[in-house]
């Protein structure tokens, strides 16, 4: 991972720990069902990461 990425993942990070988002509606209402946590969709979607799968940098 580059090194600009790295260091704006983390920044992002701070920053959430200080200023959380608060949920809202918009997955329910767009999609029609209650969003799913970060951790469930990478259960569900785990074969898209693999070695064999998509590959973002």
């Amino acid at each position: 991972m580059p090194p600009w990425i790295a260091n704006h993942v983390v920044e992002i990070q701070a920053m959430a720990a200080v200023v959380p988002e608060r949920p809202t509606d918009t997955v329910k209402r767009l999609l029609g069902r209650e969003p799913r946590t970060l951790d469930a969709f990478l259960h569900e979607c785990v074969e898209s990461f693999g070695r064999s799968g998509v590959h973002l940098f």
